[in-house]
């Protein structure tokens, strides 16, 4: 009976270990920001975003400026030509709305651009992580800056500097 009980106790802790997974880290933001090719797209992105939000916030100010005048000016006009102006206003408030879509929605040109610019920077470091976990023989790598938490991290287990030898930096 205590030979079954040993014998299966060793046949459980066999398996167990078998069960056992590697597991690694890396912190992607600063193997991003290594990247001379990423610190580019990212400038190109921000000046742009900088450029169609000032085009935007132009046209905004104009139709409250247009808008502004007309109240001023409101009772020494027609109602054709409150009506005219009440147009021109509402179509300078959609025009800047229409240019606020093409630029910043999801869809949009800046979506597009960083995608363009950033999506190969992230595939070749994807493509570095796998690498780098391939010859570590690691079952798992967690990002240590995206949302998944990581409460502790052994640092032998980091293998941000092995992703950043492996892109040549």
């Amino acid at each position: 009976m205590t030979r079954r009980i040993l014998f299966l106790l060793f046949a459980l802790s066999l398996s167990v270990s078998g069960w056992a997974q590697r597991l690694g880290y890396v912190d992607t933001q600063a193997i991003l920001n290594a990247i001379p090719e990423y610190k580019q797209a990212q400038a190109e992105i921000e000046r742009l975003s900088k450029r169609w939000e000032g085009e935007v916030a132009s046209l905004f100010e104009d139709a409250s400026a247009l808008q502004a005048q007309l109240d001023a000016e409101s009772v020494l006009l027609t109602p054709d030509m409150i009506a005219e102006r009440t147009a021109n206003i509402q179509n300078t408030r959609d025009t800047a709305r229409a240019r606020q879509m093409r630029y910043f929605s999801p869809e949009g040109q800046l979506f597009q651009k960083r995608e363009e610019l950033v999506a190969p920077v992230q595939a070749l470091v994807a493509g570095a992580i796998k690498e780098v976990a391939r010859k570590k023989k690691l079952d798992f790598v967690f990002d240590k800056g995206s949302s998944v938490s990581v409460v502790y991290a052994n640092e032998s287990n980091d293998i941000t500097q092995d992703v950043l030898q492996q892109l040549g930096y």
